[in-house]
Order: structure tokens, then sequence, then C-alpha cells
């Protein structure tokens, strides 16, 4: 049909939904209730993957590592001046 439809449907959104976020590491189910808050989810529940600790703490390993070299590199620039 062409034009203007005959009668305008109104469909109010839902007052309760979820919404799944994934990543390499994570499962995140974040839970929206508007009826209780419309700031922010009621409930997240967060799973992890097989092996995503062994992968989180390794990162973390080398975070620590990266911070101590810069720490050093700037100890040692400031000496030579």
């Amino acid at each position: 049909m062409r034009g203007r439809p005959a009668t305008i449907i109104h469909e109010t959104p839902p007052r309760k939904f979820t919404r799944t976020y994934e990543d390499e590491d994570t499962i995140e189910v974040w839970t929206y209730d508007l009826n209780k808050t419309t700031h922010g989810p009621v409930l997240v529940e967060i799973k992890y993957k097989a092996g995503a600790e062994k992968r989180i703490k390794q990162h973390a390993k080398e975070l620590k590592q990266e911070k101590k070299v810069a720490r050093q590199m700037n100890k040692i620039n400031n000496r030579n001046k």
C-alpha cells in the first residue's frame, strides 16, 4: 500500500527485558525492569568461559611487567639528565 496507513499502531516498549553481551572471556546478561528503576540494570550476571581465569591473570601479569619496565626506563632517563 502506498501513502499513510489507515490506523497508527502504538506499541509500548517492553518494561522487562534482558541484554546479552559476549566477549572473549565472559558472557554478561543484563536484566532490566523499568517498573523498578529507569537508570540501569536490576541484575547483572557474569559467566566466565573456560580458560578465562588464566587469560585474565596472564594479562594482569603483562600489565604489571610493562609498568615495571616503564618505571625503570623513567628512572634511567632521569638519572642521565
